[in-house]
């Protein structure tokens, strides 16, 4: 329950990011969107530092602190990406075909060695991608991989060992 709740306060945060960068504009600056995975590593690392605190009495296995930061990651991007199925397809329309232009510009400038007919399948593969539906999957798939790296990464500073623990021979 405790992830859960950290997942959903994590999740919001990331909507909300979402939204201040769609009306700043700045929702295709990809170095920015960058930083809505601090906003996903803090949201992790308060988390498990509240459950630490408050459900285990202040002490914490690296098992328990992975267990918990990936199902904060994992519950913030499963609101996250239901929320984008809906960015896409209501708030901002346009992106996808936004997407495809840079996709296709990125493609042209260093197409020096690909042909017409390689290139026109290049985007053909791109576009099957960039549906909301397949945005969607993908940008799950995604958060779900990174949250369990940055879980295995914070969960080493987060354990805490008790001393009253007994150990094992």
């Amino acid at each position: 329950m405790h992830s859960l709740v950290y997942g959903c306060y994590t999740g919001l945060a990331l909507i909300a990011f979402t939204l201040i960068m769609y009306v700043a504009n700045l929702y295709m600056n990809t170095i920015i969107q960058y930083l809505s995975y601090l906003l996903l590593i803090g949201g992790m690392v308060i988390g498990a530092l509240q459950y630490r605190k408050l459900r285990l009495n202040g002490f914490m296995t690296y098992g328990q602190a992975f267990s918990v930061s990936f199902l904060i990651g994992l519950f913030a991007s499963i609101l996250s990406v239901i929320f984008f199925y809906f960015y896409v397809k209501y708030i901002n329309t346009g992106l996808i075909e936004e997407i495809l232009a840079m996709a296709r510009q990125k493609m042209e400038a260093s197409s020096g060695s690909m042909s017409q007919e390689q290139f026109d399948q290049a985007m053909k593969w791109t576009e099957r991608f960039t549906t909301p539906i397949g945005m969607v999957i993908w940008g799950f798939l995604g958060y779900a991989f990174w949250s369990a790296i940055i879980a295995l990464v914070i969960s080493i500073f987060l354990k805490k060992k008790d001393p009253n623990a007994p150990t094992m021979v």
